[in-house]
Protein backbone atom coordinates (compact mmCIF):
# COMPACT_ATOMS: atom_id res chain seq x y z
CA UNK A 1 0.00 0.00 0.00
CA UNK A 2 2.75 2.50 0.80
CA UNK A 3 4.42 1.87 -2.46
CA UNK A 4 1.29 2.41 -4.54
CA UNK A 5 0.95 6.03 -2.62
CA UNK A 6 4.38 7.22 -3.11
CA UNK A 7 3.91 6.15 -6.53
CA UNK A 8 1.15 7.65 -7.10
CA UNK A 9 2.52 10.94 -5.51
CA UNK A 10 5.40 10.44 -7.92
CA UNK A 11 3.37 10.44 -10.75
CA UNK A 12 0.74 13.31 -9.68
CA UNK A 13 4.25 15.11 -9.75
CA UNK A 14 5.81 14.97 -12.72
CA UNK A 15 2.37 14.96 -14.39
CA UNK A 16 2.12 18.91 -12.63
CA UNK A 17 5.73 19.16 -13.63
CA UNK A 18 5.45 18.83 -17.33
CA UNK A 19 4.95 21.74 -20.05
CA UNK A 20 1.55 22.47 -21.48
CA UNK A 21 3.64 24.12 -24.79
CA UNK A 22 0.05 24.86 -26.59
CA UNK A 23 -0.17 27.94 -23.87
CA UNK A 24 2.39 29.24 -25.65
CA UNK A 25 1.90 31.47 -28.39
CA UNK A 26 4.46 31.24 -31.58
CA UNK A 27 6.67 33.66 -31.91
CA UNK A 28 8.86 35.06 -35.10
CA UNK A 29 12.74 35.45 -34.46
CA UNK A 30 15.11 38.03 -36.45
CA UNK A 31 18.68 37.23 -36.96
CA UNK A 32 20.95 39.85 -37.90
CA UNK A 33 24.44 40.97 -37.80
CA UNK A 34 25.99 37.21 -38.54
CA UNK A 35 29.62 37.02 -38.65
CA UNK A 36 31.41 33.15 -39.55
CA UNK A 37 34.47 32.34 -39.11
CA UNK A 38 35.54 28.46 -40.24
CA UNK A 39 38.47 26.78 -38.24
CA UNK A 40 39.08 23.99 -40.11
CA UNK A 41 42.51 21.66 -40.90
CA UNK A 42 40.89 18.59 -42.49
CA UNK A 43 43.88 16.87 -42.21
CA UNK A 44 44.05 17.07 -38.51
CA UNK A 45 39.99 16.61 -38.91
CA UNK A 46 38.65 19.56 -37.65
CA UNK A 47 36.16 21.65 -39.30
CA UNK A 48 34.25 24.47 -37.10
CA UNK A 49 32.16 27.26 -37.74
CA UNK A 50 32.74 30.26 -34.92
CA UNK A 51 29.66 32.05 -35.03
CA UNK A 52 28.06 35.28 -33.82
CA UNK A 53 25.10 37.25 -34.18
CA UNK A 54 22.15 39.32 -33.10
CA UNK A 55 18.60 37.86 -32.29
CA UNK A 56 15.10 39.13 -31.36
CA UNK A 57 12.09 36.91 -30.59
CA UNK A 58 8.07 38.61 -30.75
CA UNK A 59 6.00 37.20 -28.35
CA UNK A 60 9.02 35.53 -26.32
CA UNK A 61 7.22 33.42 -23.32
CA UNK A 62 10.08 33.60 -20.11
CA UNK A 63 11.06 30.34 -19.08
CA UNK A 64 10.93 26.78 -19.87
CA UNK A 65 13.68 26.66 -22.45
CA UNK A 66 11.05 27.32 -24.86
CA UNK A 67 13.69 28.79 -27.39
CA UNK A 68 16.97 27.48 -28.95
CA UNK A 69 19.42 28.01 -31.69
CA UNK A 70 21.31 25.56 -34.30
CA UNK A 71 23.03 24.94 -36.87
CA UNK A 72 21.15 23.96 -39.45
CA UNK A 73 22.82 21.72 -42.49
CA UNK A 74 21.38 21.54 -45.97
CA UNK A 75 21.20 17.84 -47.35
CA UNK A 76 20.73 16.39 -50.92
CA UNK A 77 17.05 15.02 -50.55
CA UNK A 78 16.46 19.10 -49.66
CA UNK A 79 16.22 17.95 -46.23
CA UNK A 80 18.50 19.84 -42.91
CA UNK A 81 20.33 18.19 -40.42
CA UNK A 82 22.03 19.42 -37.50
CA UNK A 83 24.57 18.05 -34.85
CA UNK A 84 25.16 18.56 -31.24
CA UNK A 85 26.47 16.28 -28.58
CA UNK A 86 23.61 15.54 -25.67
CA UNK A 87 20.17 16.13 -25.89
CA UNK A 88 20.47 19.70 -24.72
CA UNK A 89 21.41 22.64 -27.58
CA UNK A 90 24.30 23.99 -26.24
CA UNK A 91 22.74 27.07 -27.89
CA UNK A 92 19.96 28.22 -25.69
CA UNK A 93 17.79 31.58 -26.02
CA UNK A 94 16.73 32.81 -22.51
CA UNK A 95 16.15 36.53 -23.28
CA UNK A 96 13.71 38.39 -25.85
CA UNK A 97 16.90 39.64 -28.05
CA UNK A 98 20.31 39.05 -27.53
CA UNK A 99 23.50 38.43 -28.75
CA UNK A 100 25.45 35.11 -29.33
CA UNK A 101 28.66 33.59 -30.17
CA UNK A 102 29.05 30.08 -30.17
CA UNK A 103 31.45 27.35 -32.23
CA UNK A 104 29.55 24.97 -33.72
CA UNK A 105 31.42 21.52 -34.95
CA UNK A 106 30.38 20.08 -38.53
CA UNK A 107 29.91 17.24 -39.84
CA UNK A 108 33.60 16.88 -40.96
CA UNK A 109 34.79 17.61 -37.49
CA UNK A 110 36.42 14.80 -35.21
CA UNK A 111 34.27 15.60 -32.47
CA UNK A 112 31.05 14.57 -34.56
CA UNK A 113 31.34 10.48 -35.65
CA UNK A 114 29.18 10.54 -38.99
CA UNK A 115 27.58 7.44 -40.74
CA UNK A 116 29.09 7.16 -43.72
CA UNK A 117 25.42 7.75 -45.41
CA UNK A 118 25.01 10.61 -42.72
CA UNK A 119 28.17 12.33 -44.95
CA UNK A 120 27.36 10.88 -48.67
CA UNK A 121 23.83 12.95 -48.15
CA UNK A 122 25.28 16.44 -47.17
CA UNK A 123 25.67 18.68 -50.14
CA UNK A 124 29.32 20.21 -51.23
CA UNK A 125 30.44 22.26 -50.87
CA UNK A 126 28.76 22.63 -47.34
CA UNK A 127 25.63 25.07 -47.05
CA UNK A 128 23.95 26.09 -43.83
CA UNK A 129 21.86 28.62 -41.90
CA UNK A 130 21.63 29.33 -38.31
CA UNK A 131 17.85 28.29 -37.01
CA UNK A 132 16.24 29.82 -33.87
CA UNK A 133 13.30 27.52 -32.80
CA UNK A 134 10.47 27.13 -30.46
CA UNK A 135 9.50 24.25 -28.61
CA UNK A 136 6.22 23.28 -29.51
CA UNK A 137 6.37 19.94 -27.74
CA UNK A 138 8.44 17.71 -25.47
CA UNK A 139 10.76 16.44 -27.89
CA UNK A 140 9.36 18.82 -30.72
CA UNK A 141 10.46 22.44 -31.93
CA UNK A 142 9.30 24.53 -35.23
CA UNK A 143 11.68 27.09 -36.56
CA UNK A 144 10.92 30.48 -36.30
CA UNK A 145 13.95 32.53 -37.58
CA UNK A 146 16.75 32.03 -39.99
CA UNK A 147 19.59 33.49 -41.70
CA UNK A 148 20.19 33.12 -45.78
CA UNK A 149 22.18 29.91 -46.53
CA UNK A 150 26.05 30.13 -46.31
CA UNK A 151 28.56 28.23 -48.42
CA UNK A 152 31.30 26.97 -46.21
CA UNK A 153 34.84 28.06 -48.08
CA UNK A 154 36.20 24.49 -47.22
CA UNK A 155 35.88 22.57 -51.03
CA UNK A 156 36.07 18.97 -50.85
Amino acid sequence: MKKLVTSIAFLTLVGCASTNYSDFEMGEAFISNLEVNEIHNLKKGQHKLKLSFNYQISKYANGNDLYSCSVQFLALDGTTTSIQKGKRSPCMLNKAKGEISITWPTVLDKTFSPSKEQLSNIKYPMEYFIAIHQQTGKNINQIIGKTPIQISEVKI
